[in-house]
């Protein structure tokens, strides 16, 4: 129920009852791998009875066990065939609740910021940022969310990047398999900033934060830079800083009219902001930042319930992303 001042009232009713519903259908997906075993287990302890009852073979009726198996098949396909097509898929409920949440959440705690299912981000976007330098021939959009934060504008897409191939089966006969992997999928902030940065500089993690493959796509460009020779790696000789972060630039001299103490301070901050690699840019009038994650941390959890705390939970993810491209600018 929504109390005074709740999060909840910012929907209306109808949206109300619709979120409702989604978490009701969220209650039943979580039941369904608990029936599946449920199914499994009941026809495979059926199976092993029926083969262990060789009384069965003394019946007058000697079609009395087939009779028996073909009903006990049909029961088994019959319900596969229920919990396949009756329980609603949880890519619907995420679409269904996410929509909602972005267009009552957004204006609310992001005044002046626009969101949308779709966006144009380019590869050649991302190759201007520097900071993936990973093999990749595709980006799966997702959403896009861009306004105002401070004295700049940010534009934050989420994104997946991922290398289509075609995979030729060793047997012949099987045709052409279409394989997708992904490299990164997280967020791609661009903040368009009211000054030129007099150097291009590249901030990469300077450890990896988990062990999952995650981080890859900041180890591998982290590797590239360090190799070399164009970029050179440099120190601030701010302690706190460097023990986060390993700086490449084009022009050393000229590092520090970028990276003050207000914006190393700000960077560390937002490495402690996340759980996973955070790398930041800075060229021309822009400064870019990717920030990985392994789920969507504005999608629903299968664990927590669809309501008042989840919104709350949102919330406060969205506000961060304000926060994030204040920070990263220094303006």
């Amino acid at each position: 129920m929504a109390t005074q001042g709740s999060i909840l009232e910012l929907f209306s009713e109808e949206e109300k009852q619709l979120l409702q519903k989604l978490e009701s259908q969220r209650i039943v997906l979580r039941r369904k791998p608990v029936l599946w075993i449920l199914v499994i287990s009941l026809f495979g302890t059926i199976t092993a009875l029926m083969a262990g009852i060789h009384e069965l073979t003394q019946y007058q009726d000697s079609s009395w066990p087939v009779v028996v198996v073909l009903v006990i098949t049909l029961g088994f396909f019959g319900a596969v065939a229920w919990l396949s097509f009756k329980f609603p898929e949880r890519d619907t409920i995420s679409w269904k609740y996410k929509r909602m949440m972005l267009r009552r959440l957004v204006p609310k705690f992001l005044p002046g910021w626009v969101s949308s299912s779709s966006h144009r981000l380019m590869n050649e976007d991302i190759r201007k940022s520097g900071l993936f330098r990973d093999k990749a021939n595709r980006i799966a959009r997702e959403d896009y969310l861009f306004g105002p934060a401070g004295k700049v504008v940010a534009e934050v897409y989420q994104i997946a990047l991922q290398t289509e191939s075609k995979d030729v089966p060793e047997k012949k006969g099987k045709g052409i398999l279409d394989v997708t992997s992904n490299h990164f999928y997280g967020f791609f902030y661009r903040v368009h900033c009211p000054v030129i940065f007099p150097c291009d500089v590249w901030v990469f993690p300077r450890q990896r934060k988990i062990e999952s493959d995650v981080d890859d796509w900041a180890e591998i460009s982290h590797g590239k830079y360090a190799h070399s020779t164009a970029r050179k790696n440099i120190k601030t000789g701010d302690a706190q800083f460097d023990e986060h972060f390993s700086v490449y630039t084009s022009d050393p001299s000229r590092v520090l009219l970028i990276l003050t103490d207000e914006r190393r301070k700000n960077l560390v901050e937002v490495d402690r902001l996340f759980s996973t690699a955070c790398a930041i840019s800075y060229t021309e009038n822009k400064v870019y930042a990717m920030i990985g994650f392994s789920d969507d941390p504005l999608d629903i959890l299968m664990k927590r319930e669809i309501g008042e705390t989840l919104l709350q939970h949102h919330a406060d993810e969205l506000g961060r992303m304000k926060d994030v491209a204040m920070l990263i600018s220094g303006l």
